[in-house]
């Protein structure tokens, strides 16, 4: 799949739509009726979206969370309607670049990107673009080798995998071991939060 001819098109037409707007629910978690089967998930894995406002409001309590759960938090870019596909396109259009941590400051570049400097207008999109991916020494989207698309697509797949065997219907969400989605809605503070990861990382001991 030739990746520039899939984003030239549609780089003007990513919408601010991948935050479900359902009914918050009470319940702090749930337990999936079956685990996810996706290899070599984090103990946490935070499923977000870059077009999600609430989602680039978690990623300043994701340190918190962390230092207070005692965990590393890993992260899944959610593909479960077309905003947000396309959104984990440019995201691991990056990510599958970088090699463990990202730099300081990418992945605030990328939501700024998705949620306030598109227009209509998809060549000054790719110019745009383009200039962020160069600003972090990356290879743009547009400009990727065929070995690079393949990791690209890899981690895609595997992003499509966690979403529908986890059953993901609303972001900024959090997984435990493969086996529970918490209700982020659902807590009050990130130390709350923190404090459910916790409980259901513990059984699994």
């Amino acid at each position: 799949m030739n990746l520039k001819r899939f984003f030239l098109p549609l780089i003007a037409a990513l919408a601010l739509t991948a935050c479900s707007d359902e009914a918050p629910q009470s319940e702090k978690y749930t337990t999936l009726k079956a685990p996810v089967t996706v290899e070599n998930l984090p103990a946490v894995t935070e499923v977000f979206s870059l077009s999600c406002g609430h989602c680039r409001s978690m990623e300043a309590a994701i340190p918190a969370i962390e230092d207070a759960a005692g965990v590393k938090i890993g992260k899944a870019h959610v593909t479960f309607n077309e905003s947000a596909t396309f959104a984990a396109m440019i995201y691991y259009s990056a990510m599958s670049q970088v090699d463990g941590t990202p730099p300081a400051g990418l992945t605030e570049a990328l939501f700024k990107f998705v949620q306030e400097d598109q227009s209509e207008d998809a060549d000054k999109n790719r110019a745009i673009l383009s200039a962020l991916f160069a600003q972090y020494n990356l290879i743009s989207p547009f400009d990727m080798t065929e070995t690079q698309q393949e990791a690209l697509f890899a981690d895609m797949e595997r992003a499509d995998q966690i979403t529908v065997q986890a059953e993901i219907t609303s972001v900024p969400t959090f997984m435990v071991n493969g086996k529970y989605v918490v209700n982020t809605s659902a807590h009050q503070s990130a130390e709350e939060l923190a404090d459910t990861l916790k409980m259901l990382m513990a059984k699994e001991q």
